[in-house]
């Protein structure tokens, strides 16, 4: 039995249930939980919170999202919600206007803040206490590593020593190639550090209905369940290209998978180029490699992209651009003395403020043709390109050593607005200058065909039946 301020007693495990005993009991400095659909996170930390806030009367909490307004419909609305459950809610007063919460008897404050008002976190002074806990919620949407270490410093001071500082961080699995992977879960042993992995099943406030949509996501849509049920690092929901498929088992078998390891190109193959600007944006340009059959091997890129810090440019001038896609072309191996057919954004040919970026490429040798800009039809190749035939082989590779697009494409999710289209808000110039590739080089989907035993006939002539996948073999 445990006893709030103000002589409110409650029995928790009835109020929180289970799951969650370590993560209710840490006192470390970073707290993190990924967590799948209806794993209980951001409720049971709305809870810990005004447990904890009634506890300890000098602590105060900030809670933040990348975007302000998102705040009231998810985090506030958890708090309000805790705060009935406990019993409490008379004792708090939640204001829209501003968007806060006052715990009443004492003073203390819980703040909502955005990413996209940061003056207005480091400028956070509290009346009473100290600005002790934060809580970031859908950690996920947070791109940049440097943004959290902004937040990160944010909480910092001397505390009295019953009291501890803490950042809670909680959010549904994403890409294994986020930052918060290789920080909290991939880290060593921390005293500091507690990363874990929750899922529905230690939601006891799941109904029959509810679990059997996870048993029959299990079987229809495995590859969902492992994000969506289980918590597994991925994208759940809403990706553009879920046909992606990174399968280091089989880089080289290069079957059912789309990532494969580097070969020598045969010197035969035609090469080409694909090209999308940016300056504070990363631009990226790929070399690819079309074999015998008009299959695309993405074989090198240059994605002018700031280490560590996604989507963000190198702010590289296009004399800058150029000059080292020149370099690269006369350097190396699978490209030195080629004849590279270039494609890319239509945009480069704009010429209204002085010399074009196409102009300014051609003075360095590098030639492209206008890319056909048509958004939906350029996804849809791609989408053909990435499909697996009978035999698991598709008609698009990706080089292992092609970081940026492994990295980037898994990632993209659909317009909300545009349910067909890519989010352009999102990381998507290497799907732009992919796209512009596609449609330089069309093809009609893969008619995948349901295969029949062959039965072998002694007295059977065919003898010009055609290998075509011997380039499997051969390269």
């Amino acid at each position: 039995m445990a006893k709030m301020s103000l002589g409110t007693k409650i029995y928790l495990p009835d109020i929180v249930g289970g799951g969650y005993a370590t993560y209710w009991h840490y006192t470390g400095r970073y707290r993190v939980c990924k967590g799948s659909r209806a794993s209980k996170k951001s409720k049971t930390t709305a809870l810990w919170y005004i447990y904890n806030l009634m506890k300890y009367p000098d602590a105060n909490l900030v809670v933040v999202r990348k975007v302000f307004n998102t705040l009231k419909d998810s985090c506030y609305s958890d708090l309000k919600w805790a705060a009935q459950r406990f019993g409490v809610y008379h004792l708090w007063d939640f204001t829209l206007s501003p968007l806060m919460a006052k715990y009443k008897p004492t003073g203390q404050l819980v703040y909502f803040r955005g990413l996209d008002d940061s003056k207005r976190i480091a400028s956070i002074s509290v009346p009473k206490g100290y600005l002790c806990w934060m809580w970031i919620e859908e950690a996920y949407e947070i791109d940049s590593e440097e943004d959290f270490d902004m937040l990160d410093e944010s909480i910092r001071g001397d505390m009295p020593d019953y009291l501890f500082k803490q950042i809670t961080i909680t959010f549904n699995p994403w890409s294994s190639t986020h930052w918060l992977k290789k920080r909290f879960f991939d880290a060593d042993p921390d005293p500091d550090i507690l990363a874990m992995t929750t899922n529905y099943m230690c939601n006891e406030w799941l109904d029959e209905a509810d679990l059997r949509k996870f048993e029959m996501m299990k079987k229809n849509n495995p590859k969902r369940y492992k994000v969506a049920g289980l918590g597994d690092w991925g994208i759940d929901g809403g990706a553009v290209f879920e046909e992606f498929v990174d399968d280091e088992t089989n880089y080289y078998t290069r079957k059912n998978t789309h990532v494969i390891a580097p070969f020598e190109i045969p010197i035969t193959w035609r090469i080409y180029r694909s090209f999308d600007f940016g300056y504070s944006k990363p631009f990226s340009c790929a070399w690819w490699a079309v074999d015998y059959d008009g299959r695309l091997y993405r074989i090198l890129e240059l994605y002018g992209c700031v280490k560590d810090e996604p989507d963000t440019g190198l702010r590289w001038s296009p004399n800058e651009i150029f000059k080292e896609i020149k370099r690269i072309e006369n350097e190396h191996r699978w490209l030195a003395g080629k004849n590279i057919q270039g494609v890319a954004d239509p945009a480069i040919w704009e010429a209204s403020h002085g010399e074009s970026i196409a102009e300014t490429a051609e003075k360095y040798g590098v030639y492209f043709d206008k890319g056909d800009h048509k958004r939906l039809a350029g996804w849809m190749q791609m989408h053909y390109r990435l499909q697996f035939d009978e035999e698991g082989i598709p008609m698009m590779y990706i080089f292992s050593n092609c970081k940026g697009f492994i990295r980037t494409i898994p990632t993209l999710l659909y317009d909300e607005n545009k349910p067909e289209d890519v989010d352009t808000k999102q990381e998507d110039h290497i799907a732009d200058e992919t796209r512009y590739m596609c449609m330089a080089n069309p093809m009609k989907p893969v008619m995948v065909k349901e295969r029949v035993a062959q039965v072998y006939d002694p007295l059977s002539t065919d003898d010009m039946k055609v290998d075509r996948y011997a380039f499997m073999r051969k390269y």
